[in-house]
């Protein structure tokens, strides 16, 4: 379900973006989703072939680029990419926090 909900408002932006930059179609609409809302390719494609029929972006295909999530270390202060289920740092191995990188659903790409 919230899914659905995240592509309906990806097309609502997408058709935004279109009428602010004068275009009629769109072959390819390419999203950057985060790794940690655990969505997947599969189900948002399905969910966005379904939604845009009768709208101008039927026919056109939607690529999923996935973003890592990434985790802050409390003790040595870095960044890294979460490893599986592996939340520790690895340097100082101490449970990381999570930061905004992993959570997005944007719109990266229109290809006309």
């Amino acid at each position: 379900m919230h899914e659905s909900h995240q592509v309906q408002h990806l097309i609502s932006h997408v058709q935004g973006e279109m009428k602010k930059r004068g275009v009629a179609k769109v072959t390819q609409v390419t999203v950057l989703v985060g790794e940690l809302l655990g969505f997947d390719d599969i189900s948002i494609g399905l969910h966005w072939d379904e939604m845009v029929i009768g709208t101008e972006l039927e026919g056109s295909k939607i690529v999923v680029e996935f973003a890592p999530a990434r985790l802050h270390c409390p003790v040595c202060r870095s960044d890294f990419k979460k490893k599986g289920s592996d939340l520790s740092c690895p340097k100082c191995r101490v449970m990381g926090t999570p930061t905004a990188s992993g959570k997005e659903f944007c719109l990266k790409d229109l290809v006309v």
